[in-house]
This record gives C-alpha cells, structure tokens and sequence, in this order.
C-alpha cells in the first residue's frame, strides 16, 4: 500500500482516536504512551532503523509531534472556556474551576496552570 495511503489512514483512525478530547485529558504520562505509538508507526512506514531521529520522519509528513498538538488543543480549550460568561454551562463550570483552583484543591485549571510555569 502507498505510504501516503497509510499516513492517511493512520490519522483517519488512530490521531482521530488518541486525540479525542485531549483538552481534558492531557498529561505527560498519556503523551509518552500516544509518542511511542507514532514513532513506531512512521518507523515501520518508512522502513528505517528505530535509531531514526523521529523529528526527521515527522517533518518529512509535515506533522508534529502529539505533545504539541494535544497542548495546543489544551490552551485553546483554556482560552475559550475562560472567556464564556455565567450563563453559558461551561462558563459555570469555569467558575467553579476557579474556586477549586483558589482553594488548592485538584482540578483541571490547576494541571494546566502547573503545566504552563513549568513550561
């Protein structure tokens, strides 16, 4: 099969999949294990040693590695989420984020915070 082909069925079935709602998601720990899957399946498409630099074989498809992409997506979310007022569901559910994060109790604003100072 044509390796274009493949690539493309590889983000039609498997990207579509690993990064459903990775806003919410995200962490180091998930990445690694979605990282490892890419680097063996553009390996295994490009027929080279699993010495290969990956970041060559992702250029070479124009892609980006999935922390990227599943960061991007998280601050994205972020923003548009912060931005939505009381009336709307996900702007209530904002605010309690808030207050969960003011208190120091686990949420997702205060991974995300962590995630951003850290970075």
């Amino acid at each position: 099969m044509d390796v274009k082909i493949r690539r493309d069925f590889f983000n039609m079935l498997v990207h579509s999949i690993a990064s459903y709602a990775c806003e919410i998601w995200v962490d180091s720990k998930k990445i690694e294990a979605i990282e490892v899957v890419y680097r063996r399946f553009f390996k295994s498409l490009l027929e080279v040693r699993k010495t290969t630099n990956i970041s060559i074989m992702l250029a070479k498809f124009g892609k980006f590695y999935f922390e990227h992409f599943a960061w991007g997506q998280l601050l994205l979310y972020y923003n548009h989420v912060s931005m939505l007022t009381k009336d709307h569901i996900l702007g209530k559910a904002w605010e309690v984020e808030l207050v969960m994060l003011t208190t120091g109790k686990k949420c997702w604003a205060k991974s995300v915070k962590q995630w951003l100072f850290k970075n």
